[in-house]
């Protein structure tokens, strides 16, 4: 290996981190910086410290790890008793081209779906998939269910929610599922920095429920010289963060 190799790899991640979105910026305040006064430097200055601390991993985990860490991923034992599994919806991408036909569903809705294919592979129980549509045309959950139809989930197996669009109405039509069918424990499935906030709303309408978080955000693991490169992908899921934050503050407000 040459040995200027590892500091040439060192300065590609550098500058590909300040040529691509959030990291531009922060060049682009620095030279603005050169050629303003000094009441508008100091202005700049505090925005470029924004920009980046908003976009490098550690304050990412920092948002994050407390959502992420609520509920413990459950035990086979501690989900066997459940009458079924319910799948919150994350996204779909309603004319994305797929080999099943138009509509592929998001990474988090992905991660999802396979967290509850890994339960109910454990359980053998129904899987509820709760996802409507909020703007699109197309239901999330019919084109989740293609998924775990493909994932070979029996058809009997898999039920669809799509009336609901936002988490307060995946609780509530979820739970008129459950009282016809006359189901009372359910395995909740979504991503772990979604769980503190879907808990909150399942429990006013279901008497129990498991947490079954996925689709976890955070590495944890030491951090390296990358972990302090802005990224997009880290100012993505500080924003998905701060809405959870913002829900669960709302909804306990309101329940007052």
């Amino acid at each position: 290996m040459n040995e200027m190799e590892p500091y040439s790899f060192l300065l590609k991640k550098v500058v590909t981190s300040l040529v691509l979105p959030p990291g531009i910026l922060i060049p682009i305040l620095l030279a603005l910086i050169l050629f303003v006064t000094k009441r508008l430097r100091t202005f700049l200055f505090v925005i470029l410290l924004l920009v980046y601390v908003v976009s490098i991993e550690p304050t990412k985990e920092l948002f994050l790890r407390p959502l992420e860490n609520a509920y413990p991923l459950p035990s086979r034992e501690q989900i066997q008793q459940a009458d079924a599994i319910v799948v919150l919806g994350g996204g779909v991408l309603e004319n994305a081209p797929d080999p099943d036909g138009p509509g592929v569903v998001s990474a988090d809705s992905l991660a999802r779906l396979y967290g509850a294919y890994r339960a109910h592979s454990a359980i053998k129980k129904p899987i509820i998939i709760s996802a409507g549509q909020v703007f699109g045309r197309q239901p999330e959950a019919e084109v989740s269910r293609r998924v775990l139809l493909k994932w070979g989930v029996a058809p009997q197996n898999v039920i669809v929610e799509i009336r609901s669009r936002d988490t307060a109405e995946n609780a509530l039509y979820t739970a008129e599922i459950c009282q016809r069918k006359n189901w009372r424990k359910v395995v909740l499935v979504t991503s772990a920095y979604h769980m503190r906030r879907a808990v909150i709303l399942f429990n006013r309408h279901l008497r129990e429920i498991v947490p079954y978080p996925t689709d976890y955000k955070t590495a944890r693991k030491s951090y390296d010289f990358g972990s302090f490169l802005p990224g997009a992908d880290n100012v993505a899921d500080i924003a998905a963060a701060t809405k959870e934050y913002i829900g669960i503050v709302f909804y306990k407000i309101a329940s007052r």
